[in-house]
């Protein structure tokens, strides 16, 4: 049989789970970051593919201009 929660096991409740909230508020933030991160060198990689594909398509261009032009 339980009995009635008295006010020191309800404190001790509260301070408990402050603690769980502070430490999953830190664990939040860790992955907030890791996300940013994560977010940031996606669009690095987009950004350099981007590249390598406006590269590729040029020279593709221009080859074919030259093949064109020599026959």
């Amino acid at each position: 049989m339980t009995g009635k929660p008295t006010v020191a096991s309800n404190h001790t409740r509260i301070v408990r789970i402050e603690d769980d909230l502070s430490v999953l508020e830190e664990k939040v933030d860790v992955l907030d970051r890791n996300f940013n991160e994560v977010i940031i060198r996606l669009d690095t990689i987009m950004r350099v593919g981007r590249g390598i594909a406006v590269m590729v398509a040029a020279s593709l261009g221009f080859d074919l201009g030259v093949e064109g032009g020599m026959i």
